[in-house]
């Protein structure tokens, strides 16, 4: 994995960027059609030994324009420059989303930002970009834009999986499914949230499945329900693990809570203190809909199926 530079204004990117080739866009979730795009910046910086860089812009536009809307974001600004990194990557240029860049012109946005700010040599962006105030650029503006600046643009294909291309939204749309199969598809790795463990109400060890409740700052998660999982502990490695994403209704919870039960024999207990701990944790597989038991005692038969569910697929998993 590369090491990322990350730049937070044009001016540091200026001063350390020398001719780099740049891709543009929001990249949330850094889905299979990005990785294609990645891999494509990185061939061309090697091809002409200079940096492969992406330009992406904080807070998302779709969130600066309608701060009222729901939480949509696959990744957080951490995880989308680290996985950029993964991809093969450089640098990624994170720019503040204000009112100024909102309202550059089309030809402004090549002059002012790929000219000026980041010396880019090519730049790379997908069949439907869009840019400058109101959106009013697009890729055939681009072009001719960027030509009466000596910068070359090439436009990537969009990757598809089925009979549709791979997008964010489409991703979103299955998580929110709980499609964690077709989610891992799109994503060509498993969904993935980071948190901190934070005491919870201990109700899941006082029916005998101690839980480690994770505050994660990850906007979008999975719909509730109860998945197989991977934690990852920096000091244990990953962890075979069962995670209920919900308010906790056979208890009249609220709240939605992501709670992880490491499976049996991995670690020992005194280990699983997990308290103020950064995990990650990875979503594997779907097993069902979050359901109100009528009792605790029925909760835990529940429960207990789920883990025999998880042992046999993981049993399954390492004789595949």
């Amino acid at each position: 994995m590369t090491q990322i530079q990350i730049f937070k204004n044009l001016v540091d990117a200026s001063a350390h960027l020398k001719a780099p080739v740049v891709t543009i866009g929001n990249f949330d979730g850094a889905h299979r059609g990005h990785q294609a795009v990645f891999e494509r910046v990185r061939a061309l910086a090697d091809a002409r030994e200079t940096e492969a860089v992406a330009l992406t812009f904080t807070p998302h536009p779709v969130r600066f324009f309608r701060p009222e809307m729901p939480p949509f974001r696959l990744t957080t600004d951490t995880q989308k420059a680290q996985l950029m990194g993964r991809y093969g990557l450089d640098a990624v240029v994170l720019l503040p989303f204000d009112q100024a860049l909102a309202g550059l012109t089309p030809k402004e946005f090549v002059q002012t930002v790929l000219r000026d700010g980041l010396h880019a040599c090519r730049v790379v962006v997908g069949e439907g970009f869009a840019f400058g105030k109101g959106r009013a650029g697009r890729t055939d503006d681009l072009i001719k834009l960027c030509a009466l600046e000596n910068i070359e643009v090439e436009i990537a294909t969009d990757i598809e999986l089925g009979d549709a291309e791979i997008s964010s939204t489409r991703v979103r749309k299955a998580l929110a499914a709980a499609d964690i199969a077709d989610v891992t598809r799109m994503l060509g790795r498993p969904y993935q949230i980071e948190g901190t463990v934070v005491t919870g109400d201990q109700r899941g060890r006082d029916l005998g499945f101690p839980t480690a409740n994770i505050d994660s700052p990850n906007p979008l998660l999975p719909a509730n329900g109860i998945y197989i999982t991977e934690l990852t502990v920096e000091r244990l490695g990953k962890l075979r693990s069962l995670t209920s994403i919900g308010t906790r209704p056979t208890f009249n919870g609220e709240d939605v809570r992501v709670e992880t039960f490491v499976l049996a024999g991995q670690a020992d207990p005194t280990d699983l203190d997990l308290y103020g701990e950064l995990v990650q944790l990875d979503f594997i597989k779907h097993l069902r809909s979050e359901a109100k038991f009528d009792s605790a005692e029925a909760l835990v038969e529940q429960m207990n199926d789920d883990v025999i569910q998880a042992l046999a697929y993981y049993r399954d998993k390492v004789t595949d």
